[in-house]
């Protein structure tokens, strides 16, 4: 039986997915992190395989792709990770792909340029911090968007939605990207 691998599965949305993944399919998990032997603990020992590694380690993402059916990617802050996780999807023979993406207003090439042509010296370093991740995220879905895998997107929420619900996006999403794995199978 193939399995489901989880990047980025010791995260907030990478939990609540690996136990809806757990409770709703009989599909064994790969949960792949940094310190994942640290942060993560077995649910169920005979499903799970619990790998540390970086997204940037190409070899150890292939050799944890290896027999996958389905990649969940749940952070697409840097767009060299991104790259060498579709690298390391193409290498294992993996096609399918659910990952979150920016919020549907970032998700445009508009966005990208208005990102791309500010320059920020004079903001304080937390608004500097959060436009960089802005444009790095954007990249990494530009990335994905370009490659050539089955890709199903679940947009994060604006910061605005995420004050609304605060600790109940994060369940909203990984619903949204258990929804996408059934779109695929069905």
């Amino acid at each position: 039986m193939k399995r489901l691998a989880i990047l980025g599965a010791a995260g907030t949305i990478g939990q609540r997915s690996r136990q809806k993944l757990l409770e709703r399919t009989n599909r064994p998990l790969v949960l792949y992190a940094r310190r994942a032997t640290e942060r993560l603990h077995e649910i169920d020992a005979a499903r799970e395989t619990i790998i540390d590694g970086d997204f940037l380690d190409l070899g150890r993402l292939v050799r944890a792709l290896q027999g996958c059916q389905s990649v969940f990617l749940t952070d697409i802050h840097d767009p060299r990770a991104t790259l060498r996780v579709i690298e390391a999807m193409k290498l294992a023979q993996v096609n399918q792909l659910i990952s979150v993406a920016p919020e549907k207003r970032l998700c445009t090439s508009a966005a990208l340029k208005q990102l791309a042509d500010l320059t920020a010296p004079f903001l304080a370093p937390e608004k500097h911090q959060l436009l960089l991740q802005q444009k790095n995220r954007l990249m990494s879905y530009q990335l994905i968007v370009g490659s050539e895998l089955a890709v199903r997107f679940v947009h994060l929420p604006s910061m605005e939605e995420c004050m609304l619900q605060p600790g109940g996006w994060q369940e909203a999403v990984a619903e949204e990207m258990l929804a996408m794995y059934h779109c695929y199978t069905a």
